[in-house]
């Protein structure tokens, strides 16, 4: 076989595989593209994510000072409720006194 009939037969053979490696390339491109877009969007939602753990935690937060608050309201409530009890039975001991006092009879 001369040189010539050689390189005949591998031309064809490395035009296909150099047409192969191109739309490998192209495909590959095509694939690195998709993945930044992936990865992109990766980010993206770690940045949502993120975002959404700040807020509930500042929103735990905001329910623990408020549960704070309310224990507080709870304990002042009981404590208004009982001085008021405490002066109610003052007024009505008053009551008593003054109403006895009217009903005895006067000794003249």
């Amino acid at each position: 076989m001369t040189p010539q009939k050689r390189l005949d037969q591998l031309e064809p053979l490395l035009a296909e595989h150099s047409a192969q490696l191109d739309l490998h390339t192209a495909q590959l491109r095509q694939i690195a593209h998709h993945i930044q877009q992936i990865g992109e969007g990766i980010a993206a939602q770690s940045d949502n994510i993120g975002f959404l753990l700040r807020e509930q935690a500042d929103l735990k937060n905001r329910v623990i000072r408020l549960e704070a608050e309310v224990a507080s309201l709870k304990a002042e409530i009981v404590s208004f409720k009982n001085e008021t009890n405490q002066r109610l039975d003052r007024i009505e001991n008053m009551v008593i006194a003054i109403y006895q006092a009217v009903q005895k009879p006067s000794g003249n």
